[in-house]
């Protein structure tokens, strides 16, 4: 059993001797500057004493290490920004700023403290000289009494200056820190914004390589057809069901937040949504692509660029009064045209189109000579475009139903009024029918012109005089 004497002696220890100790362990954390002051007397006397040196450091690093305690307790945030809540960031920013501003103010005021000591010491202490009565006098205004005490106070000034220094560190990186926390809640919306859309580009580049990789294998032209675009429809419909349905589980208000923004765009920037929503059409639709010749409403050219609102076309004239040649002039066409007007794209199957050449030889000539003259000729001008154009044709059908064609040159025959007519009928390369034909028709004539038996056809008129 505890005694009465025993109980008496530990109530005594709580209410006397602890608070004692507490009191000399809080004693023992200030910074106690006559120490300083008796460590540099000794240092003065010996300064290069090793076990001096190693006092002075062992004290000073005790002086840090309690001043960084000390303003740690300063700059220490509250508990409640310890875990900074979004809508709180404002205020932890504008107390971070505050703090950082008194720490450089605190900085400021050491340093200029530190300057002074240099200056005292420079003058009363290192290098003393001049009228002993004046320094007397100027000694009434000093800040210390005795060197080993200076040095002591500007031991004490050079590790607050350290710590504050690195203090200041440490509070512009957390500053920093708050400020990207900023700027990351005000462009939240965007990021996530950025995020979908860099969501439906990975799903476009993924459907575009099944579709284009594996689909196309589908040697049927009826299945692949009917494959590709159910594939198509499906990708795109589950995406935008998935979008909205995560969208609007994250945010159940911004339904009523589109509703009002876009109805506010469709009114104000008609035109630039019909603009982009073009755009989307010729991306998805692939009515064309830079390099292709089309025709918009009335407008034929190259295409030489495809923005978001506008599509740029290299006009190429038409007959009959162009020449199926460059102009030389840009027609910018806003993109909500293709979704108004007829869309014409060239080289949709084949960068190659068709072209023709009449020749009419006369009836008294050999035709079976002149046929196969002009069937040797058209072979070999020819028939790299037929089997390049084969190539095209097959690999840009096959998402589409289109049923083969005969491909390649041909020579047809007809029966005309003044001979017998032949056909030249046979790709080109889109821009180049003239360099084509051109060639085409000299070799014919010089072919021609060494047959005795071929003569050329030309219409003829004959006048006749009654009564001779």
């Amino acid at each position: 059993m505890i005694t009465k004497r025993k109980l008496t002696g530990v109530v005594f220890c709580f209410i006397f001797i602890l608070p004692m100790v507490v009191f000399a362990q809080e004693e023992a954390k200030t910074i106690d500057e006559n120490i300083l002051k008796d460590i540099y007397q000794q240092y003065l006397k010996t300064p290069e004493d090793e076990f001096i040196l190693k006092r002075i450091e062992d004290e000073r690093s005790s002086i840090r290490d309690f001043i960084e305690e000390e303003l740690q307790k300063v700059v220490a945030p509250p508990p409640e920004e310890a875990e900074i809540d979004p809508s709180e960031i404002t205020k932890a920013l504008d107390r971070q700023k505050v703090v950082i501003a008194s720490l450089q103010e605190r900085l400021r005021e050491r340093k200029v403290d530190l300057e002074l000591l240099d200056a005292e010491e420079e003058k009363f202490y290192l290098s003393p000289s001049g009228d002993t009565g004046a320094l007397l006098e100027a000694g009434k205004f000093r800040i210390t009494k005795t060197h080993e005490g200076l040095l002591a106070k500007k031991a004490i000034l050079e590790e607050r200056i350290s710590v504050l220094n690195s203090l200041l560190y440490q509070q512009n990186e957390r500053l920093a820190k708050l400020t990207s926390e900023q700027k990351m809640l005000q462009f939240s919306t965007f990021i996530i914004i950025g995020k979908y859309l860099l969501v439906l580009l990975l799903i476009w580049i993924l459907e575009k390589l099944i579709r284009m990789h594996l689909l196309s294998l589908i040697k049927h032209d009826d299945k692949r057809y009917t494959v590709t675009k159910i594939f198509s429809s499906t990708v795109y419909i589950i995406t935008i069901a998935w979008i909205a349905i995560t969208l609007f589980a994250k945010n159940p208000g911004v339904l009523a937040s589109f509703a009002i923004v876009g109805a506010g765009l469709a009114i104000a920037l008609q035109d630039v949504v019909k603009d982009v929503v073009g755009w989307v059409v010729i991306i998805q639709n692939r009515l064309f692509s830079t390099g292709d010749r089309v025709t918009i409403g009335n407008s034929t050219g190259e295409v030489v660029d495809i923005d978001v609102l506008r599509t740029k076309l290299l006009e190429v004239g038409i007959p009959p009064e162009g020449v199926l040649e460059h102009t030389g002039k840009i027609l910018s066409i806003p993109n909500s045209k293709v979704l108004a007007q007829n869309v014409t794209n060239h080289n949709t199957t084949s960068d190659f189109v068709n072209s023709e050449v009449h020749i009419t030889i006369t009836f008294e000539s050999d035709w079976k000579k002149a046929k196969k003259i002009l069937e040797d000729i058209l072979k070999e001008e020819t028939d790299e475009f037929t089997e390049r154009e084969k190539i095209q044709q097959i690999r840009r059908t096959r998402s589409m139903y289109i049923r083969r064609q005969v491909i390649g040159a041909r020579v047809y025959m007809e029966v005309a009024d003044d001979g017998i007519m032949f056909i030249l009928r046979f790709p080109v390369p889109i821009g180049e029918r003239r360099i084509v034909v051109s060639g085409l028709s000299e070799r014919v004539m010089n072919a021609l012109d060494s047959e005795p038996n071929v003569e050329l056809a030309y219409k003829t008129m004959r006048y006749y005089k009654r009564g001779e």
